[in-house]
C-alpha cells in the first residue's frame, strides 16, 4: 500500500552542517513539525492516537523519525515497540509533503510513498506534519 502525506524524519550518521536548522534543511522541517506538535491540542491528538515511524531516504542512507500521538511528542530515531504505522520516502518527497509543495493524493497514486500498518489512522496525520 502507498501513503497520501508523510512528515516527520532526519538524522541518524548525518552530519551537524547538515542538520542545522538555520539551512532550510530536513532539520529545520523536522524542528517545525516538533513545533507543530507540541502546540496542537493535546486531547485531539492522543484520541486519534498511534505511533508513527518514518523513514526518509536520502542517497543511500535512512533517516527515521516517530510521532507519537499516545504521547504526543516527536522524536529522532524508531520507537521502542512496533509502530502503528510506517512511511517511507524519499527526501525531496518528504519536503513537499511537509511543505504543501504536492498533493498528498498525487504522491500516493504514483507511488512515491509506501506505507504499512494503519493507513486509516494515517490518513488522519495531515494536521500535525503539514507546514503550510
Amino acid at each position: 500500500m502507498h501513503c497520501s502525506f508523510l512528515a516527520l524524519i532526519v538524522s541518524k550518521g548525518a552530519n551537524q552542517s547538515e542538520l542545522s536548522p538555520t539551512n532550510g534543511s530536513k532539520a529545520d522541517l523536522i524542528t517545525r513539525i516538533k513545533a507543530h506538535v507540541k502546540a496542537a491540542d493535546k486531547n485531539q491528538a492522543k484520541a486519534l492516537g498511534g505511533v508513527f515511524l518514518f523513514n526518509i531516504i536520502k542517497d543511500t542512507q535512512v533517516y527515521s523519525w516517530t510521532l507519537d500521538l499516545n504521547n504526543v511528542t516527536v522524536y529522532e530515531g524508531e520507537p521502542d515497540d512496533d509502530p502503528d504505522t510506517t512511511f517511507t520516502l524519499t527526501e525531496a518527497t518528504f519536503k513537499q509533503l511537509v511543505q504543501g509543495r504536492e498533493d498528498s493524493r498525487i504522491i500516493l497514486q504514483s507511488g512515491r510513498c509506501s506505507v504499512t500498518g494503519d493507513v486509516m489512522r494515517a490518513m488522519k496525520l495531515e494536521p500535525y506534519i503539514r507546514l503550510d
